[in-house]
């Protein structure tokens, strides 16, 4: 696969018509399974229902009507690990600290993410939800505004994967006043092999 050097130009710089925003996503699952789920994106986005009944649920975490969707469909069959579709869908916070409490606050309520790494563009905590959907928190490492920049650098086409992490280390880290720049920089080291991802 061709890496490539720069960000391509976006939509609107090549005079396109693109959408503004990425609205919401919709999960499929059992009837049964929709107040867990719904449970656990209030739980981990501090979100609220603006919708809820015994076969859907529509939590939003902000203005936006619904960011997340649960539809309870009849005859919905369980999660099987290897099939292809959607891999994760992430959610960006405003800054480190935001990402470290909320780390913090879902590990008091048994809820740990089960892979986290630093891509190099995103720190990034990997959790899968209770129907093993795979959710991303992240932050940005690099301002919106720099990263043609930072792709341009060399660092994420020697290596785009990143590098693995221990959040209790950088929570710790964080707590103790650290520079959030000298947390979010990537450090050096060998990326993992895809095969540690967690499967989904």
């Amino acid at each position: 696969m061709k890496a490539i050097a720069k960000l391509p130009a976006t939509a609107r710089e090549r005079g396109r018509i693109a959408p503004a925003k990425l609205a919401h996503v919709v999960l499929k699952t059992a009837p049964e399974r929709v107040a867990a789920l719904s449970q656990w994106y209030k739980a981990v986005l501090e979100g609220e229902a603006m919708f809820e009944t015994e076969g859907l649920a529509f939590i939003t975490y902000d203005a936006e009507h619904h960011r997340v969707a649960i539809l309870g469909i009849p005859g919905t069959k369980a999660h099987v690990d290897g099939l292809a579709g959607m891999h994760h869908v992430a959610f960006t916070y405003a800054n480190l600290g935001d990402l470290v409490r909320t780390y913090q606050r879902l590990k008091e309520a048994a809820i740990a993410p089960q892979f986290c790494i630093n891509h190099g563009p995103t720190t990034s905590l990997y959790y899968f939800d209770p129907d093993k959907n795979q959710i991303e928190l992240q932050v940005d490492n690099v301002a919106e505004a720099q990263f043609r920049e930072y792709f341009d650098n060399g660092e994420f086409t020697a290596n785009p994967i990143g590098i693995t992490f221990d959040p209790e280390i950088l929570a710790a880290r964080y707590d103790r006043g650290e520079p959030e720049e000298a947390l979010l920089r990537r450090p050096s080291g060998v990326p993992p092999d895809l095969s540690e991802f967690p499967r989904n």
